[in-house]
């Protein structure tokens, strides 16, 4: 089975522009986007519409409910429209290193009050710019402690793979032209090696490139107001008309189904 990635934190990157680590998303049409797998791991909140994640089990998550989204794992996402307009969502970035609870959860999302006032006193602080970066952390923490109370937990960190290290080293720079010596060199290994290994999980170099820059490309979509050229250009592809066939062999819609409406 192929891994496929996704961009910043499972949908997308609109960052709030009064709060670094506060990400809005947006999608005008319903869309199904098959094992994605997040650069970070979010905390979640379906703001309008529904949204439906499968890894290993069935989650659906309803208008107004908050949801962990882990980074590093497969999902297959589906987000859904309300009668009213897009599916909006608000993710909180959660810091690497931060001490998070971990462990199986019991529940896939939850509609608790608690939950739902701890993520607005987060948001709250996030974005007041002299809040510091300490009680931004203490406040996102509030949030999975609460969720934690809830049932619902990040998974612990599976053993590291060979592709885990490549994807972090190409994801410093999508735009790149990465060739296999390039990407060999930045690993301190050789072509033959960084080929054989990736073989051994399935993937390639070049198929792993376009996974990660189509998928960074869904994030920019959903999370930004950038024209569909300059979310081309920034993830490597000079031709907009060439980047939109690729987008749409890789999920099926165009570009332009996702910022319709």
């Amino acid at each position: 089975m192929r891994h496929e990635p996704i961009i910043n934190a499972t949908d997308g990157t609109r960052p709030d522009p009064r709060a670094p680590g506060v990400i809005r998303l947006r999608q005008a049409a319903r869309a199904s986007f098959r094992a994605v797998i997040g650069e970070a791991s979010v905390i979640l909140r379906v703001e309008q519409g529904r949204k439906v994640i499968r890894g290993g089990w069935i989650a659906e998550v309803p208008e107004g409910a908050i949801s962990l989204m882990p980074a590093a794992i497969p999902l297959d996402v589906e987000n859904h429209p309300s009668v009213v307009g897009p599916y909006r969502a608000t993710a909180l970035l959660i810091p690497a290193g931060l001490a998070v609870p971990l462990g199986r959860s019991q529940a896939m999302c939850t509609s608790d009050s608690r939950v739902s006032e701890a993520f607005d006193r987060a948001l709250d602080l996030l974005r007041r710019p002299t809040t510091p970066q300490a009680i931004r952390d203490h406040a996102v923490l509030e949030v999975l402690l609460w969720l934690d109370a809830a049932g619902l937990r990040l998974p612990p960190p599976g053993p590291g793979r060979f592709s885990d290290r490549v994807r972090r080293m190409l994801m410093s720079d999508l735009g790149h032209g990465w060739t296999a010596a390039e990407a060999a060199g930045a690993l301190a290994t050789s072509e033959a090696t960084l080929r054989r290994r990736l073989a051994a999980e399935g993937l390639g170099l070049a198929e792993l490139l376009i996974d990660m820059r189509m998928t960074r490309a869904l994030g920019l979509l959903q999370g930004t107001d950038l024209p569909v050229s300059e979310v081309a250009h920034q993830v490597g592809y000079a031709s907009p008309s060439r980047f939109a066939l690729r987008f749409k062999a890789r999920f099926g819609v165009s570009p332009s189904v996702i910022r319709e409406g």
